[in-house]
């Protein structure tokens, strides 16, 4: 009896454990989102700031923006974005690690209409 309190207080402690460490994961990305992201994109995707209506910033809250790979979006983040040979959005190769922007890229597809 004591061992299955024991199995039963450890499986407890390590789910506490998790949900903790996935809260401060999550805490992260919005920080990551509020200084790389949301001065265009916005704090819900929309690209409803002035400066994302200004460059027209896609609203990531479209069935469009959905559709995109993962792939494709890491490499915006990553490389930044040019139209017309003019950059409208920075690379933040330099500044942000694959799994940040792993991150980033799952936080963006969780923008509701």
């Amino acid at each position: 009896m004591k061992n299955v309190r024991l199995i039963a207080s450890i499986a407890a402690g390590s789910l506490l454990l998790g949900a903790s460490a996935l809260a401060e994961d999550d805490a992260k990305v919005a920080r990551a989102w509020k200084a790389k992201c949301a001065s265009c994109h916005g704090q819900t995707g929309k690209g409803d700031t002035d400066k994302g209506k200004e460059l027209k910033a896609e609203d990531m809250t479209t069935a469009k923006y959905a559709a995109k790979k993962d792939d494709d979006l890491k490499k915006a983040i990553t490389d930044g974005i040019k139209v017309d040979g003019k950059e409208v959005m920075q690379g933040f190769k330099d500044e942000l690690t694959p799994e940040q922007v792993d991150a980033l890229v799952k936080y963006s597809r969780s923008f509701k209409k």
